[in-house]
């Protein structure tokens, strides 16, 4: 193998491999920001609290009247079967959640509601199980691959 075709391998190669480490995800808030609101906030005060911007526009009428969706996260526990209590184990972050606020024509909140979802867009961010794999496994696959082109 010629120089620069083994500098290109092994640019190209790990570039391909991590560029795949990429995922989409929903831009979220937690379920305790979630708790927070109440009827009677406006639109301004909803975003704030929450700290995203609403994820989608669910309803808009010819009154005014419109509601917003925004994607939130559970808080789920990680613990072993066979010490399941009602309270113990490890929080983790949990399953994807719509929360759809119910706006009126003066922006101001008059309902909440939760419900499931299953949309995974928006934000990239790495995938550590992924990258870990890469390093773990293909870096030094790859290097002896180029130990035995280096040793002919």
């Amino acid at each position: 193998m010629k120089k620069g075709n083994k500098i290109l391998t092994v640019i190209l190669i790990p570039a391909m491999l991590v560029q795949s480490c990429i995922i989409s995800a929903p831009k979220y808030t937690h379920v305790e920001q979630v708790m927070q609101l109440k009827t009677g906030m406006t639109l301004d005060t909803v975003n704030a609290r929450l700290g995203i911007q609403p994820y989608d526009m669910d309803i808009y009428d010819s009154t005014g009247y419109r509601s917003f969706v925004y994607k939130y996260r559970t808080t789920d526990r990680k613990t072993i079967p066979f010490m399941l209590k009602e309270t113990n184990g490890k929080k983790k972050i949990g399953k994807y959640m719509d929360l759809v606020a119910y706006y009126d024509s003066t922006d101001v909140a008059y309902r909440f509601e939760s419900r499931p979802t299953d949309s995974k867009v928006d934000q990239k961010k790495f995938n550590i199980n992924a990258i870990v794999t890469l390093v773990t496994v293909v870096v030094p696959a790859l290097l002896v691959y180029l130990g035995i082109q280096n040793t002919k």
